[in-house]
């Protein structure tokens, strides 16, 4: 007998030989239906079917021979006996369609009450040997486990016989399977992979049905299922049945089994070919484990803790991260050859593992981070940036990440987690550094013990120390130390990380001001690390000091027991700042000097709040000093003084010991030297202001009722007679009449606010100015070409700005404002700027006629 060419055709033929062996039957001729069973079955012996071919045939056979089985149970023993015909079809021609029949008539023999089952059994499984073929061996051998299925299963066999049977095949199985990868060339070598991964469900339906028959006898499959399975898997040296058979025994066998042969399943990964991935065992079993406390609603209850108890090791310690630990240690110096990036998801699940089981047990979590510390430095030399991802996926673990309270404790407790990121490249330090801090920002993680904070900057100070600049970087700063530029938007946008170590600044915080100060200072002794970093992160602890000190005043007042104490560390808090200033100013020069300026000038109110006026002024004289000798800028310059005359005008502790009048005079000098005339003219107006104080209602003062007011009427007059000499002095006669309307409208403030004899500014004064104003705007309408047409006010649309730039304001009134330079502009529209301010400033006058008859008196 021979076999069809194609698979088409052996389907045929076993379709036809089907439909002949059912018409035999039906007429009682058993031989010619044995005969037309076993030409359908000489197709099974053809070599050159694939696995999926073998397979379709396989089913075709099976379900024609399950036909023959019953009509042998139904015939039984009225037609035929069955120990007759076990014996008969033994002398079939070909020893594969034998051995089907011989299976075949077994298994309907086992059926019979009075069968030798075992000894049936026994034949078989040992004929079965006769096929050594690895494809029709497993079919074969596939066929004998369906076919005695319901026998094992069912009780009619003894358990540990049915166990020992199960077992035998499954070895036999896995060997003929294992064969199948070395027959061939060498170049199919990955089709005969893919050709047994498609096979591989026959072996593992042996363990299925062992898990069927040991049921919840852990004893049993402790003693005898589990070392015999074991045993093949680590003897076959095969690493796709060695990766599967594991992967089944994780599977298809209870969590509570595992949880007891734990040691048992983790040694034979040891002794696994080299090229197994070990890290899918383990990753299986964690999972697995893992599972199983979560069906017993995550707690440690007494089945689990009398299970712990009978794990198979001999240690003491019936710990479940004591046996992951002791194996990680196994691996280490038995596997010398797993690398460093094998571990880290080892040390991931086992991570998981044990929070599961051990939920914040941070030593655990410090011995994994130091075992993968020691295994870093023993790799002797740079880790590979292809290990970044990797290395992430450690450092922030959903499983010490998913609480942000146990994530800190992690940061701060944990010593090696922050010495193996320093190990690491420096790409993934600041990656990881960034992460960090934006998860302890978005979670609001509170820093309130300098011991913790100490331990978070430590992490952080890949980002807190100053890096050597390239040369493209040194180039830039000195670039901006030539401009005096400041950080602005786009420095912070080039510094991201800087922002976010500012914002650490902010989580720390105590009730006790004395430990918050010592947690300002930690920070700011680790950005003075930073250099030229400083002026992004310096200022946030000024402010920050700021907030403490006023914290301070007010429990100085809650607590008058404790107020001395308090106001002598408030003011030691102020010696903090002026230190910060000073190094920023010493690291960072110029770069930063405004701000610097603005941080003295801010300080020094903060101080004059707090009646704190020896302070106060001493802020107020380091802000002069830096202005006199750091502010070149003219723009900047203008602007200082603006700053310094807000900020003075405001002040109330320094009218005694003349510190006030000291400080004003010297601003009102400072803004008379000013390099540009129009800035002067408005620096000295504006300090007019100075001799004028008015009303700050958060203070309870009040307009005709406080009588303390700093204001000497003679010096505010004396500073506009000394602004206009300026005005009046520029050869732009626009921007001249333009700052005489200003100085005009200045006037009008103190005449409104004051009277005459306090004030000195008087109608008298103010009649004369608006003379003059007129005589100088006719002069300028002199200039005016006859060929250019008058503007009317209404259809002004340019201004001058504080700086003396021309500003356009487009027709439709919208916000936005362009700079035009006056060669863009014509006469007309120059000579309309300041007539039109001109008449908006005396259509305000006769307005106020109706409202203050001393208007009156103006000649507007």
């Amino acid at each position: 007998m021979s076999y069809a060419e194609t698979i088409d055709e052996a389907i045929v033929n076993c379709k036809h030989q089907t439909v002949f062996m059912q018409r035999c039957l039906s007429q009682n001729a058993l031989m010619d239906a044995l005969k037309h069973t076993s030409i359908m079955l000489t197709e099974l012996r053809n070599p050159a079917l694939s696995p999926k071919q073998y397979y379709e045939l396989y089913i075709l056979c099976f379900d024609s021979l399950s036909l023959l089985s019953n009509y042998l149970v139904e015939s039984h023993p009225k037609k035929h006996h069955l120990a007759d015909l076990y014996e008969l079809v033994q002398y079939a021609g070909n020893i594969l369609p034998r051995l089907y029949l011989m299976i075949t008539v077994g298994s309907s023999y086992l059926q019979s009450p009075d069968a030798p089952r075992e000894e049936i059994l026994k034949d078989m499984i040992e004929m079965c040997r006769g096929v050594q073929n690895p494809i029709r061996g497993l079919f074969l051998r596939y066929y004998l486990s369906q076919r005695t299925k319901p026998f094992l299963d069912n009780g009619l066999v003894d358990k540990k016989f049915s166990i020992s049977f199960i077992i035998s095949n499954f070895v036999e199985m896995n060997k003929l399977w294992v064969r199948l990868q070395h027959q061939g060339p060498l170049k199919e070598r990955e089709q005969r992979t893919r050709e047994r991964k498609e096979l591989q469900i026959l072996i593992g339906a042996n363990l299925v049905r062992l898990s069927q028959i040991v049921e919840n006898d852990v004893q049993l499959y402790q003693a005898e299922v589990l070392p015999s399975v074991l045993e093949q898997v680590v003897q076959c040296r095969d690493v796709v049945s060695q990766e599967y058979l594991l992967d089944v025994i994780c599977q298809v066998f209870p969590d509570e089994f595992h949880l007891v042969t734990l040691s048992s399943l983790l040694d034979t990964t040891l002794k696994l070919n080299p090229e197994v991935a070990i890290n899918k065992v383990v990753l299986n079993l964690v999972e697995r484990l893992n599972g199983y406390l979560e069906r017993k609603d995550g707690s440690l209850d007494a089945d689990i803790t009398s299970k712990l108890s009978s794990l198979d090791i001999t240690d003491n310690d019936k710990n479940l991260f004591f046996v992951f630990w002791s194996y990680l240690n196994q691996i280490s110096e038995e596997r010398p050859d797993v690398s460093v990036l094998e571990f880290s998801p080892l040390i991931q699940s086992i991570m998981r593992l044990t929070l599961q089981w051990y939920p914040g047990k941070i030593a655990n979590i410090e011995t994994l981070f130091k075992f993968l510390y020691d295994k870093c430095k023993d790799y002797g030399k740079a880790l590979p940036q292809e290990w970044d991802n990797r290395f992430e996926d450690v450092f922030f673990s959903e499983a010490i990440t998913s609480d942000p309270e146990f994530f800190y404790e992690v940061l701060t407790k944990c010593e090696f987690y922050q010495k193996l990121l320093a190990l690491q490249s420096k790409t993934l330090q600041k990656v990881m550094i960034n992460k960090i801090l934006d998860y302890l920002l978005s979670h609001d993680v509170r820093i309130s013990v300098k011991a913790e904070l100490e331990k978070v900057l430590l992490i952080c100070e890949p980002l807190t120390t100053h890096q050597p600049q390239t040369p493209a970087e040194t180039q830039s700063d000195a670039l901006q130390l030539t401009a005096n530029t400041e950080p602005g938007l786009d420095d912070w946008l080039s510094h991201p990380d800087q922002e976010k170590l500012v914002k650490l600044v902010h989580l720390c915080y105590s009730k006790s001001i004395k430990r918050h100060a010592d947690l300002l200072l930690c920070c700011k002794a680790s950005f003075h690390k930073g250099g030229k970093n400083m002026r992004f992160t310096y200022s946030a602890i000024i402010c920050t000091f700021w907030k403490l000190i006023r914290r301070a005043h007010l429990k100085s007042i809650k607590k008058p027991a404790r107020a001395e104490k308090l106001r002598a560390f408030l003011k030691q808090m102020f010696k903090f700042i002026s230190r910060c200033a000073n190094e920023l100013f010493n690291v960072c020069g110029a770069s930063c000097v405004d701000m610097i300026y603005k941080l003295h000038l801010e300080t020094a109110s903060l101080a004059d709040q707090l009646s704190l006026s020896e302070i106060a002024y001493d802020f107020f004289t380091q802000a002069f000093t830096i202005f006199e000798d750091s502010l070149s800028d003219s723009r900047t310059q203008f602007q200082g003084i603006v700053n310094m005359a807000q900020a003075l005008q405001k002040t109330r502790s320094l009218y005694d010991d003349s510190y006030y009048d000291t400080l004003i005079t010297r601003c009102t000098l400072h803004g008379s030297k000013l390099l540009r005339k129009q800035d002067q003219c408005r620096a000295v107006y504006l300090c007019s202001h100075l001799w004028w104080a008015t009303e700050i209602s958060l203070l309870g003062e009040e307009e005709g009722v406080t009588e303390s007011f700093f204001r000497e009427g003679k010096r505010v007059l004396e500073c506009l007679q000394r602004s206009l000499r300026v005005a009046d002095s520029i050869m732009d006669s626009v921007q001249s009449c333009h700052l005489m309307i200003e100085i005009l409208n200045r006037c009008c403030y103190y005449f409104i606010h004051g009277e005459e004899q306090s004030t000195h500014v008087g109608t008298k004064y103010i009649n004369g100015l608006i003379e003059l104003i007129t005589t100088n705007i006719d002069a300028l309408k002199l200039e005016e070409p006859s060929s250019e047409n008058d503007l009317e006010p209404s259809q002004a649309l340019y201004f001058i700005g504080p700086d003396g730039t021309y500003l356009h304001l487009p027709s439709n009134n919208s916000v936005s404002i362009v700079t035009t330079k006056p060669p863009a502009i014509t006469i007309a529209e120059l000579i309309s700027i300041p007539t039109q301010y001109f008449q908006r400033t005396l259509d305000y006058i006769h307005d106020q006629k109706d409202v203050d008859v001393r208007f009156k008196a103006i000649n507007a």
